[in-house]
């Protein structure tokens, strides 16, 4: 599904992600092909049950951006790497949090729910976590 007309039909951001392009318009495209958005950044909803759900075994960064993140349902615990110690911040339904480009960060889940995403494109990098 590739749509220059995203208002044309209805869409479900759990299933579809929005590619926002240069030239002001959105492609949409499904999940599996993320890889193939030519955009700066996507919109999409992600719904999770356990940290395999998210990222909760790997940290993650965005070097080319910011990344905003609003939980909807459920609550998440957002862990941003820090030099001295980590900084571990509670989200709970309709709070918002910009990850800053370049952190490394992670997500735990407290309980299950769904997160929309606005994130750069390309480039993000990962990482797997140590244990303590």
């Amino acid at each position: 599904m590739t749509s220059r007309s995203p208002t044309s039909a209805a869409f479900t951001l759990s299933q579809t992600l929005a590619a926002l392009q240069a030239d002001a318009t959105v492609q949409l495209l499904p999940f599996h092909e993320r890889g193939r958005a030519r955009a700066d950044w996507l919109i999409g909803i992600r719904m999770f049950s356990d940290d395999a759900s998210l990222h909760g075994s790997h940290w993650e960064r965005h070097p080319r951006g910011d990344e905003i993140l609003t939980l909807l349902e459920g609550c998440l615990h957002l862990i941003l790497e820090g030099s001295q110690a980590d900084t571990r911040l509670t989200l709970r339904p309709n709070q918002s949090f910009v990850v800053p480009r370049g952190c490394w960060h992670r997500l735990e889940v407290a309980e299950p729910g769904r997160l929309l995403f606005i994130t750069p494109t390309t480039g993000s990098e990962h990482r797997l976590r140590k244990e303590a």
